[in-house]
């Protein structure tokens, strides 16, 4: 007798960026954004509860390491060759790797930054939603939403919510296929 095996659900990917009102993410690449409303960390941590994983960038894990050590994470990096597991962090070079193959095992994947690491799992087809925290700051300068890209992905807005009276702004948006 054969035995049926269930294909794995289908892996949602989904991206969380807080950014300024000129699409700036961090003043400096390893410092966590301290200038994000209280209302957008509650979100946040929220929706985080309800990954699987969580994907970030080497700058990233440097700056949020002790909270990341929690969380099966995966943190990206061009700079190592093989993939590295210390503990629930995996480190992986994401041009030697088969991310959509490495994923496959979660329901939800948390992309939480930075640029670069957007950027790569836009590019890979490795982005179905996308939430952006919009705070009213212009910065003039810092690291972009998106770094280095090769593809353009189009958007649809599923919905906008104001999180506060300041203005932040809670924007949901899923690929347009």
């Amino acid at each position: 007798m054969k035995s049926k095996t269930r294909p794995l659900p289908k892996t949602r990917f989904v991206a969380y960026v807080a950014t300024s009102i000129d699409g700036r993410i961090s003043l400096e690449k390893r410092k966590l954004p301290d200038w994000t409303s209280k209302e957008d960390w509650k979100f946040f941590q929220s929706e985080l509860a309800h990954a699987d994983a969580v994907v970030v960038g080497r700058n990233t894990y440097l700056t949020a390491q002790s909270r990341l050590q929690k969380r099966t994470t995966f943190v990206l990096s061009s700079r190592i060759k093989n993939t590295l597991k210390k503990g629930t962090v995996t480190f992986i070079n994401p041009a030697c790797n088969d991310l959509k193959k490495l994923f496959s095992v979660y329901k939800t994947v948390a992309v939480v930054g930075g640029a670069r690491v957007y950027q790569t799992m836009l590019d890979s087809n490795l982005l179905h939603e996308l939430y952006v925290t919009i705070e009213p700051l212009v910065f003039g300068r810092g690291v972009p939403m998106f770094s280095g890209g090769s593809k353009t992905k189009q958007f649809e807005l599923v919905s906008v919510k104001k999180l506060n009276a300041t203005g932040t702004l809670l924007l949901h948006y899923k690929v347009k296929k």
